[in-house]
């Protein structure tokens, strides 16, 4: 982070706290409900590389672009660039599982971060979802291949000399994600914060809770029907019907044995933020709401408890909010968190360029003998 743009979290904390909170009277299924019907069509045609990202168009100022992970996995992107001629800070936004950039939740806010903020922005797809499926075969962990992803993703937007600092705001999964690439990164790529949205701590628990039919009078009852069928989906499109998955757990062992050669519980390990916070070194901030019928409070509260004696992490844990529906819920106060907090951090004029020219952003060269790459590999 730029010395001359440093604050403590601490002091934005609570500055932000003081912004008036006033949530509808809804619990979280009512508020995840209305908060996310219009994505569950598009969850469905994201698991299918002929229809991914067919509804719901960015506006013409958003193009398509294509850029590498840090283990040089091709991922889509829909990037916005202001052409006045002024350096602006960058927003990365990242989605959720079966999300993609297309979704309400990713598109909504960054349309408004480009059109009505002054942030330049990238929303991508993480690798085996939205547009990203068409790249390449790399199957999803959960957390741990996704940081590199959005790492590569804060990497691809800051090499343009339009783009001064770069944040990012990422839900649910890419959350948990967001939170083990601030650890990873250390600030050398993400520049401008973190929020992670309704992420979690523990990506084995997270797993096995999603996977277990729930009864009908718990909160996760009404979800688990979309999952279950964005599942099957999702592995029909890859030609492998015949290879037995039950279910989220059988997702992440294939994954690990088909395509990343590696036992599950490391890829487990690897992919759990609780094994991270320590590391972070950039402003983090973990958003939770009590009332997650996805992802369990405890998830945040496991959190809170492992960062309590990190300065640079923090989590907030407020009474409604449902999954990642705060838009639903109070759509000022999340507009104005997400405003001030990526505001403290971002730098508002011209730096000193570090990096190559705008043409060499797509093949860029790989990271496999990078600092970052080694954190991970270990």
């Amino acid at each position: 982070m730029d010395e001359g743009n440093r604050k403590s979290l601490s002091e934005v904390m609570h500055k932000l706290k003081e912004i008036p909170y006033k949530p509808k009277r809804m619990g979280g299924r009512m508020s995840t409900s209305l908060g996310s019907w219009t994505d569950v069509l598009p969850m469905f045609l994201d698991t299918q590389s002929k229809t991914a990202g067919l509804l719901y168009p960015y506006p013409r100022s958003f193009k398509s672009v294509t850029f590498p992970s840090l283990d040089d996995t091709p991922l889509a992107g829909k990037m916005a660039l202001h052409k006045d001629g002024k350096a602006r800070p960058g927003l990365v936004f990242c989605h959720g599982i079966f999300g993609s950039k297309s979704h309400n939740l990713v598109r909504k806010v960054a349309i408004k971060a480009f059109k009505h903020w002054d942030y330049n922005v990238l929303a991508l797809d993480l690798r085996s979802f939205g547009e990203s499926k068409r790249l390449s075969d790399a199957e999803g962990t959960g957390g741990w291949k996704e940081a590199e992803d959005i790492i590569g993703a804060a990497r691809y937007l800051g090499s343009f000399h339009e783009v001064t600092t770069v944040g990012v705001s990422a839900y649910s999964m890419g959350g948990a994600s967001a939170l083990i690439a601030s650890a990873v990164d250390g600030g050398e790529f993400i520049t401008g914060g973190v929020i992670a949205w309704n992420g979690y701590s523990d990506a084995k628990r997270m797993v096995d809770f999603i996977s277990k039919p729930p009864k009908p009078w718990q909160p996760y009852f009404f979800v688990y029907p979309v999952f279950k069928t964005c599942l099957g989906l999702a592995r029909r499109t890859r030609g492998e019907s015949d290879v037995r998955i039950r279910d989220f757990a059988d997702f992440i062992s294939y994954a690990c044995s088909g395509y990343y050669c590696i036992p599950a519980d490391e890829v487990y390990y690897k992919s759990s933020p609780k094994n991270y916070l320590d590391d972070i070194k950039i402003p983090t901030l973990h958003i939770h709401s009590k009332d997650d019928p996805v992802v369990p409070v405890l998830e945040a509260e496991e959190n809170m408890r492992l960062s309590a004696d990190n300065p640079n992490m923090d989590v907030w844990i407020v009474k409604r909010g449902g999954h990642c529906t705060f838009d639903t819920v109070d759509r000022n106060w999340y507009e104005n968190v997400l405003q001030d907090f990526f505001g403290a951090w971002a730098l508002r004029q011209e730096r000193q360029a570090n990096f190559p020219s705008s043409e060499a952003k797509i093949d860029s060269p790989s990271l496999s003998g990078s600092p970052i790459s080694h954190i991970f590999a270990n």
